[in-house]
């Protein structure tokens, strides 16, 4: 087989031409911020994303980096004024208007993180994060039919989501209402039996209910899943305690 030695010599000529785009200062910086806040160097991390800033007032790259440093240290303020100027920059991206509605509940103010959560919705329908800390924001202003409209909605479109059980079980407890939020914790757990919280909770709306032997009967099956936590600790007290309060001597239980 005869090779066309010239004809690869001009593809050679014309690949030498070819180059990569080079980056923008700012942007290396902002590789630079990225690779400093992942390694949890939050501090230096932002003076590098507030270099590349003072570069191009336009990256958003930099906005964005910053925010989450500023998050990460609990600085929510300058989080959310950084995100503010972000979203003027690009007001089409969903997850920095989530970030924002975060922002906005980690500072304790619920009413403002509802209004940029529905944005971050409005833009992706598929973001079910954004659609919990929208339940909850309407949970934290006492609006708990939106609320438990927003979880029964993920629950009915997207069954294996398991924190919407979890949320709506909890917020039902918080209403005084165990019994329903016994049954979306057995829901729960018939999606994963594993979901260790998911027995707690149920053992803990029996024994709101003074339903106190399958409360002690769930106690249990939280403690074979989870033997070490604080979670433990109460769960193996309320057992004792129980069991000195309602049963009788003879009454022995044996606690994981």
């Amino acid at each position: 087989m005869q090779v066309n030695i010239k004809e690869n010599n001009n593809l050679a000529k014309v690949a030498e031409r070819v180059t990569l785009p080079k980056q923008s200062r700012s942007y290396n910086l902002c590789v630079k911020a990225d690779a400093l806040r992942f390694s949890k160097m939050y501090q230096e991390a932002i003076q590098t994303y507030l270099q590349a800033i003072m570069l191009d007032r336009n990256e958003a790259k930099a906005y964005f980096g910053l925010a989450s440093a500023y998050k990460y240290l609990k600085e929510y303020k300058k989080a959310i004024n950084t995100l503010l100027k972000l979203v003027e920059i690009d007001d089409s991206n969903d997850s920095y208007f989530f970030e924002l509605g975060v922002c906005y509940l980690s500072d304790g103010q619920p009413t403002e993180a509802i209004k940029y959560l529905i944005k971050s919705i409005l833009l992706n329908r598929e973001n079910l994060e954004a659609q919990i800390q929208l339940a909850i924001a309407h949970e934290l202003v006492e609006e708990t039919e939106l609320s438990l409209m927003i979880y029964n909605k993920i629950i009915e479109t997207n069954p294996e989501f398991l924190k919407a059980y979890y949320n709506k079980a909890a917020m039902l407890m918080g209403m005084g209402d165990y019994m329903e939020a016994s049954r979306t914790f057995f829901q729960l757990i018939k999606k994963n039996p594993d979901y260790y919280k998911g027995y707690l909770g149920i053992a803990m709306s029996f024994d709101k209910m003074s339903k106190y032997k399958d409360a002690v009967r769930y106690y249990k099956k939280f403690l074979e899943l989870k033997q070490f936590s604080e979670d433990s600790v109460f769960a193996r007290n309320r057992i004792n305690e129980l069991r000195n309060e309602h049963f009788s001597k003879e009454n022995k239980f044996s606690i994981v």
